[in-house]
């Protein structure tokens, strides 16, 4: 991780369309310790699924974040559950889709 930069590649589909399966992703983690907000889309390092990129749906009055996919196939918001910022590894500043 460069200047706190990474480059992630995407695979599956409950990103889809916005992030397609083959995409790359850049990624910061200074952003994330900026205020979260609903519609950021993250990478994230969950408990049960591992490392994801989602897009915030919600943050609770707790301050849980939690994330949906983009994509009607993707796990639902219920299934992902909360997760809190700890275990936020970036904010996505760029998408590089596959041609």
């Amino acid at each position: 991780m460069v200047f706190g930069l990474k480059i992630w590649k995407v695979q599956g589909v409950s990103m889809a369309p916005v992030i397609p399966p083959g995409s790359f992703i850049l990624a910061t983690r200074w952003l994330s310790l900026l205020p979260i907000k609903e519609g950021h889309r993250l990478v994230i390092d969950h408990p049960k699924f591992g490392i994801i990129v989602k897009t915030v749906a919600t943050i609770d009055k707790s301050g849980f974040i939690w994330s949906k996919g983009e994509n009607e196939k993707s796990v639902p918001i219920e299934q992902l559950g909360p997760v809190n910022k700890h275990q936020i590894l970036g904010r996505v500043i760029s998408i590089f889709k596959p041609e």
